[in-house]
């Protein structure tokens, strides 16, 4: 079941402040293995009260596309990678003020609504001889409403109240097959109080929050069918000898809930002799509860044509016409998985002279996989010459991941099952080897993945500009791996395993600098990295189903090859380099430049599932070949003219993506049999924005 990889969107008006945390995390932060972004909610102001309502909008009819030769020509309006079609609105409105001496209010709306015509790509029969398809219009809608009482002015002490509702609706279509309307629903619920108390001893900052999440998808039917093209009942068709497809495939539901508490006690600067300590200790707690629902459906497929065939559809058959010989049963299942997370974190920031040590160490612990994980932190940093300017730093840090519950309530088990007649039993088993089996996601005996980083950096600040060079090494180790193992002739299990590894480094030079020239003000941002990455998670058939292929081979560029050893162009470009540049031009005009080049990559590409060698045991493998994905380079433009009439204030803006509509090779990322394709070219977005 994918979906939307948030849980909740907000809008970014929303957002006061920004900090990301790159390499040499603090042990105050856990549950990833890759970074952090901590986003905080403004507060409501405290002068008057303040109102906000902004549009943007965009169209196919502002955007180009690029297209391969084999695409030309044909209608991409029926694959849901390409839709050329489309309306994307956007719009927010906010009101905030005072409503006492001491207490401020929030109220905000957003919408983010999106149109998608989409063609069938099966064809249906018309009396007269002519075949025509569907038009239908697909939706995507995500909303936010959201209240927050804020403190202000009181010494001492802050606080704030925030509730999030945020759902998100999509109605959509199989283009491949009718019948196949389904709508799926996310987004969830969040509240949180945060509270902040400047005491004698040091500062005590305490955050709780209740959260409901729900990713589901509701479809008109429970069954899929592949039937053979006919000129009775299946008269529609795609191509093939069972192109006929009819039906969704059943609905699903994800549901979480969790109550968190954070704790987080910054202590006053202490002294003991030369050494000054700055020690930060805390405390989080989730209590939660998820479940992972499925109705029972089916999947018939093969129908074999018989003039003189009767049952029903329930059963795979069509009166008069076919019936399926192969049924792809899910079974209903319903499962539920309370958990409890814990961790603790100390670490002292110790300073002396010149120099910073930073040692700290978090111990997390959960109900799922039972582990206690140890994480280790140390950070340096030495103020070469005392004065600021010039500094060297480096670190060791473990991070480990988050909580593995998606694995803990997925169990699933779809058998296939077989028959040699309409009026036949259906026997267990399959036409093709691996078809069938069960995903074992159990996490029995797993260990938590962590990552490893050693970083080492310098800055300078000279010349009014501010200068970095940092080196960051990751290795990432036991990383879930899908594995398959035999359970008979016809059948195979996926389970989970922790034999993932993979590794990345990477060195970046960056430089900022803000400046004025005459009469307008200027930021410039340079970076430039040059990086590594290797992983044995790599493939382009990491399966997440069962099927008739091997799970471990492929024949690439003619010869029997494993997964990982094939190069993996969704991975780090080798040489990334990004500029940006902001001018304000006046008090009422400012334009952004937003520039980006990646260096090409080695990969591969798709060519048939038929005509590959057999892996060790006799199962067939898909077909690839190399190809060098091209580099990538974009620039993006922005504008925004400001009309202010009082306290009143009009902004008119546009943004230009692509800006010199660049063919940029984006063909790894087209589907998972690696289409060749093109980003989009050069689009527009136009926006408007009222503030009181």
């Amino acid at each position: 079941m994918s979906g939307e990889a948030q849980s909740i969107f907000l809008d970014t008006s929303l957002v006061g402040a920004i900090t990301t945390y790159t390499e040499a995390i603090s042990a105050e932060y856990g549950g990833f293995t890759g970074g952090v972004i901590d986003a905080k909610l403004r507060d409501a102001h405290s002068d008057r009260w303040h109102f906000l309502a902004k549009y943007r909008y965009t169209k196919d009819d502002w955007a180009k596309y690029h297209l391969t030769d084999d695409q030309k020509g044909i209608d991409k309006s029926t694959s849901s990678d390409y839709q050329p079609e489309f309306n994307k609105y956007e719009y927010a409105i906010s009101a905030d003020g005072p409503v006492g001496d001491h207490l401020g209010l929030m109220f905000s709306y957003g919408r983010q609504h999106s149109k998608i015509p989409l063609w069938s790509q099966y064809d249906i029969n018309k009396t007269d001889g002519t075949t025509y398809k569907e038009r239908r219009t697909q939706y995507r809608n995500n909303e936010n409403y959201l209240v927050k009482l804020n403190t202000y002015d009181i010494e001492g002490f802050e606080a704030s109240l925030t509730a999030i509702y945020a759902p998100y609706v999509a109605s959509m279509y199989f283009p491949e097959a009718r019948y196949s309307d389904f709508d799926q629903k996310g987004g969830g619920l969040n509240i949180a109080y945060d509270m902040k108390n400047t005491l004698s001893f040091g500062t005590l900052k305490n955050t709780l929050a209740y959260k409901q999440d729900e990713f589901s998808t509701n479809g008109d039917t429970n069954y899929y069918y592949m039937w053979a093209n006919t000129s009775g009942y299946a008269n529609w068709f795609t191509s093939g000898g069972w192109g006929s497809r009819e039906g969704y495939t059943g609905d699903q539901k994800f549901l979480e809930n969790a109550l968190i508490y954070k704790g987080v006690i910054d202590f006053n600067e202490i002294e003991t002799g030369s050494f000054a300590h700055l020690i930060k200790t805390g405390v989080e707690v989730e209590f939660g509860k998820a479940q992972y629902k499925r109705d029972e459906s089916y999947y018939y497929c093969c129908g074999e044509l018989n003039s003189s065939v009767t049952g029903s559809k329930k059963d795979g058959i069509i009166d008069g016409e076919q019936w399926a010989d192969i049924l792809y049963l899910y079974h209903a299942i319903d499962n539920k998985q309370s958990y409890t997370t814990a961790a603790l974190f100390l670490e002292d920031t110790i300073k002396v002279d010149r120099y910073t040590v930073r040692p700290g160490i978090r111990v997390s612990t959960d109900t799922v996989t039972d582990n206690t994980d140890i994480a280790p932190r140390l950070y340096a940093n030495a103020d070469v010459f005392n004065d600021k300017a010039f500094n060297v730093y480096g670190g060791y840090s473990r991070y480990y991941g988050g909580l593995l519950l998606y694995n803990a309530i997925y169990q699933q088990y779809f058998p296939v099952y077989t028959r040699t007649s309409a009026s036949a039993a259906w026997v267990e088993g399959s036409p093709y080897p691996g078809w069938g089996g069960k995903y074992d996601y159990s996490l029995d005996g797993l260990k938590t993945p962590y990552s490893d980083e050693f970083s080492v950096g310098s800055s300078l600040a000279r010349w009014g500009a501010f200068f970095k060079l940092d080196f960051v090494q990751r290795e990432h180790k036991r990383q879930l791996k899908q594995a398959q193992e035999s359970v008979g002739v016809d059948m195979y299990n996926v389970k989970n395993t922790n034999d993932g590894e993979s590794s990345y480094w990477g060195v970046t030079l960056s430089a900022s600098k803000e400046y004025e020239l005459g009469a307008t003000r200027h930021f410039s941002g340079l970076s430039i990295t040059n990086s590594e990455a290797s992983s044995n998670l790599n493939g382009p058939n990491s399966f997440s189903s069962v099927d008739q292929y091997s799970p471990t081979h492929i024949t690439y560029n003619g010869k029997l090859t494993k997964y990982e050893d094939v190069p993996s162009p969704d991975y780090n470009a080798p040489w990334t380099i990004t500029y940006t540049h902001i001018m304000e031009l006046s008090d009422y005009l400012n334009v952004g430049l937003n520039a980006r080049y990646e260096k090409g990559v080695d990969g591969y590409k798709w060519i048939s599932n038929s005509g590959g060698l057999t892996d060790s045991n006799g199962m067939p493998t898909k077909v690839y070949e190399s190809k060098y994905y091209g580099d990538i380079f974009t620039v993006d433009l922005s504008a925004n003219y400001d009309l202010k009439i009082g306290e009143n204030k009009l902004t008119f803006g546009v943004e230009v993506l692509n800006l010199l509509n660049r063919k940029n090779d984006v063909s790894y990322a087209a589907s998972s049999d690696n289409i060749d394709g093109y980003a989009m070219g050069r689009q527009f977005y136009a926006n408007v924005k009222y503030e009181y």
